[in-house]
């Protein structure tokens, strides 16, 4: 039976390749749903302003265009745009620089040396199917090792970064020259991965033996995410609350309190604001919606 893929299976996938894609690595449409229908994007009002929160997606096929008119609206009413990091300071060697330093080992030592030996043999099995080498793979410690083979398998399913929503509106920030920010560094999500590393062996072992099911479920999360299903994001993106709450712990609930603060902060500003994060971050009980709701805001799903 093959394992289903956990939240982590979706979490820095877009980020991870743009670093680590073929500069270390590799040797080798659809309409919006009808009329009427919701997005994954709510609207919170604040005392003089809007502050949009968009779940993104931040890989894509090209089948998930157009999308749906309410997120286009949401940016043309915007006058500032957010992302969890402010896009024009992400560039391959920032990411790589960061990522290195938790997620490579120094010279002398690899992979070999931390996981069992039945762990390797699969580990070589998995980067043959997926046309990388294995030479320069075993440089990396095991949770980012998991990483890039997922990052690598949803390219090759035909989910790209450069589709994704973030980087398709951050091209037009750029062309509109909107103010783009960011809540956190790319020092900070990579901490986030580096958090976990003690059970390093055990989610690099998860993410090989997710991939067989993992199209199915990458398919299923589009199209949720297209129609605004929040109980359907929810259910795919946040299983790691029951099945890994230290995991689930780190890389959501620390977080979004850290993100909570900033948002406010927009919703007390003059002009409206378009942030857009990773869905997971939006949706279930521990959310950012459900937060602003409980603190009282107005918030509505558009």
């Amino acid at each position: 039976m093959h394992q289903k893929p956990s939240s982590k299976f979706f979490r820095f996938v877009g980020l991870v390749s743009l670093a680590l894609s073929s500069t270390l690595l590799f040797n080798a449409c659809s309409t919006w749903p009808g009329s009427g229908s919701k997005s994954t994007l709510w609207q919170v009002k604040g005392s003089h302003n809007s502050v949009y929160l968009l779940g993104s997606i931040h890989v894509l096929p090209a089948t998930a265009y157009p999308l749906h008119p309410a997120l286009q609206q949401a940016f043309n009413n915007s006058q500032r745009v957010v992302f969890e990091v402010d896009l024009n300071t992400v560039s391959q060697q920032a990411v790589l620089r960061e990522f290195e330093e938790v997620g490579v080992y120094p010279p002398g030592d690899n992979l070999e040396h931390h996981v069992s030996p039945a762990t390797i043999r699969l580990v070589k099995q998995v980067l043959a199917r997926l046309g990388i080498s294995y030479k320069k793979a075993i440089r990396f410690k095991p949770a980012l090792l998991g990483e890039l083979i997922t990052s690598r398998y949803t390219e090759l399913s035909g989910f790209r970064e450069d589709l994704g929503v973030d980087r398709y509106f951050f091209s037009q920030a750029k062309n509109t020259r909107k103010p783009v920010l960011g809540l956190e560094t790319v020092r900070d999500q990579a901490r986030v991965l580096s958090s976990d590393d003690t059970s390093g062996e055990a989610r690099l072992v998860e993410a090989i033996v997710s991939l067989p099911a993992a199209k199915a479920i990458l398919d299923e999360l589009v199209i949720a995410w297209k129609a605004g299903r929040i109980n359907t994001l929810d259910r795919l993106l946040n299983q790691d609350e029951w099945n890994d709450p230290k995991s689930f712990e780190s890389m959501f609930l620390q977080r979004n309190q850290k993100w909570l603060p900033q948002i406010e902060r927009f919703l007390e500003s003059d002009g409206n604001y378009l942030v857009i994060v990773g869905s997971g971050h939006l949706v279930g009980d521990h959310g950012l919606v459900r937060a602003l709701q409980g603190r009282g805001y107005k918030v509505k799903q558009l």
